[in-house]
């Protein structure tokens, strides 16, 4: 298996219709097939000869992450990865594009490729060659559906796999490798046999999706269904939706609930997000969060060092001039507060590419804002927020998250000057 930075992979024909989709990274939830290929039709529309006929590979935007293009005969790959793995892609992805032409495509009509049942086979190829995106040993794969598990097999690894048993411990009772291990769990994963438990890292943040409310309704199957398997965590779920509030991060949501239980809390939030109840935040996503946190200090210390008339008066002004609905509707004005909303459902069904547009908005807000205060007190208010933005405030968030915001600081540095 070759760890390429990959996180999925779509197949297409040259008239733009989907046969397979390959996710390649567990935790990456946002990557919706439906989405990535209305993004690339639109690409299409605007660059069908480039697709067609005069370059083999090209790279698109897509979010903090590349969309790059290989084209073939008959056939298109698109696969997501990130900007640091751009140069390992394609010797990777065409011996594999050559080898879906050769043996696995038929063409039926032009735009008509036949049941797309018969691509599947190949699932378990791409699985063979790339593997699962960036595993942890501590992740714990779980059978989807005992209905069709097979263990007779011969398999050592499937007979391992109990719900309960991480990829560390079916690598210590199995005798084999550790790449031997990944292997078969990674072909297991892409043709759908399995899942994994125990994704979730202390420096995550989770969100909640429109499934959660499933989970607090006594009547719903999802209730029953949690309460037969965790029966101890039914009562925990009022009491931990609160803290799933678009900004706090697993491990301080296990500290803040430590009276529940903090093996509980996890195994709930676990269970939660592996039943699409909850989600991970994305890159793009953690930007938005970032952004908005930098606004809220940023109101703060304005009102502090103005007034919150002012400071209220000048967001008003500022969001006047903003059209994107999106963000309009997260903070909300009266004449002695403000309030910004942290979920992130606005968001939802919104590619990264579009995700990551709104993010540049907040920006943008943050600029106006700053730029509308008088000019008396800036400097003051400049050197407040820049005391206030320190390592402290930064912590919970990644190295990967700051790009791009080098241009904000700069821009505070210029008008401080």
């Amino acid at each position: 298996m070759i760890d390429i930075g990959l996180e999925a992979l779509l197949i297409m024909d040259k008239a733009g219709i989907p046969l397979l989709f390959q996710k390649l990274n567990p935790k990456r939830s946002d990557i919706e097939p439906i989405l990535l290929s209305g993004f690339l039709t639109a690409v299409k529309a605007f660059s069908t000869e480039i697709i067609d006929d005069t370059i083999s590979d090209f790279h698109v935007d897509y979010g903090k992450r590349l969309i790059t293009i290989l084209s073939g005969h008959k056939i298109v790959f698109a696969a997501i990865h990130n900007h640091k793995s751009t140069e390992r892609i394609i010797p990777v992805l065409s011996p594999l594009l050559k080898e879906f032409e050769s043996q696995y495509y038929t063409e039926e009509h032009i735009g008509e490729s036949g049941p797309l049942d018969k691509y599947e086979p190949f699932r378990e190829r791409i699985a063979t060659v790339m593997g699962i995106s960036n595993p942890s040993l501590d992740w714990i794969p779980f059978f989807a559906n005992l209905d069709e598990v097979n263990v007779t097999d011969g398999s050592e690894v499937r007979k391992l796999i109990d719900n309960h048993y991480s990829i560390k411990d079916i690598v210590k009772y199995s005798n084999l490798s550790e790449p031997e291990v990944l292997d078969e769990l990674s072909k297991l994963w892409a043709i759908g046999v399995i899942r994994f438990r125990n994704i979730l890292t202390q420096g995550d943040i989770v969100i909640s999706t429109s499934k959660i409310s499933s989970y607090l309704q006594p009547n719903t199957i999802e209730w029953r269904e949690l309460g037969e398997v965790y029966p101890n965590l039914l009562s925990i779920i009022p009491h931990i939706l609160n803290h799933l509030d678009g900004r706090t991060t697993v491990g301080k949501i296990l500290e803040d609930v430590e009276s529940e239980g903090i093996e509980n809390v996890f195994w709930l939030m676990d269970y939660l997000y592996i039943s699409d109840a909850l989600s991970i935040l994305s890159p793009e996503k953690r930007r938005i969060l970032m952004a908005k946190e930098i606004l809220q200090k940023s109101l703060e210390i304005a009102a502090d060092i103005y007034s919150i008339k002012e400071t209220i008066w000048h967001l008003k002004s500022v969001l006047n001039e903003i059209l994107s609905p999106e963000i309009i509707s997260q903070i909300r004005l009266s004449e002695e507060k403000w309030t910004i909303d942290y979920s992130f459902l606005v968001y939802e069904g919104l590619t990264p590419e579009k995700v990551l547009h709104l993010y540049d908005v907040w920006l943008e807000i943050l600029r106006m804002f700053i730029f509308s205060l008088d000019e008396k007190k800036r400097k003051k208010y400049i050197e407040q927020l820049t005391e206030e933005l320190n390592f402290d405030f930064f912590e919970k968030y990644r190295s990967e998250d700051m790009d791009g915001f080098e241009e904000f600081a700069f821009w505070l540095e210029l008008i401080f000057i």
